[in-house]
């Protein structure tokens, strides 16, 4: 199915993007929740692909109800447990190279939110002490 295919039938598709030889984080983002729901797409690096993929589908339904998200705030509810996320846009730079599908499917421009999760101690990477490395990548191109 083709990606307009995919946000017509379901309002959004998940892109996985890896990296062949394990140099760089596997990350996936949505294509569609700009079109379909007036907000900006989700990247999320480091998780496993069911995850990431699961998370993001939680996500639509949410943005679908109306709850927008807004970036720099922790966000709770969105994983398991008490733990709690947040969302930093990408600088627009990054765009083409890491939401390259997105930024061409949409040609006019797109808005994207990187989700940072916690360590097993509620410590985003955004904050000092995080034990989690997987998203030091991503904290770069916000």
């Amino acid at each position: 199915m083709s990606i307009a295919e995919n946000i017509r039938k379901h309002g959004w598709q998940f892109q996985f993007v890896f990296d062949e030889n394990g140099e760089s984080e596997d990350f996936g983002y949505s294509i569609g929740f700009e079109e379909s729901f007036g907000h900006p797409e989700i990247m999320i690096f480091g998780l496993p692909r069911e995850t990431m993929h699961a998370i993001l589908g939680d996500l639509a339904q949410d943005i679908r109800s109306g709850n927008m998200i807004a970036p720099g705030e922790k966000v709770p509810g969105v994983l398991s447990g008490d733990f709690e996320v947040m969302f930093k846009p990408i600088r627009q730079e990054f765009l083409p190279d890491y939401a390259g599908t997105a930024t061409r499917y949409y040609e006019d421009g797109i808005r994207v939110y990187v989700m940072f999760w916690p360590d097993k101690n509620n410590v985003l990477p955004t904050e000092e002490h995080c034990e989690v490395t997987v998203q030091n990548e991503a904290l770069g191109i916000v």
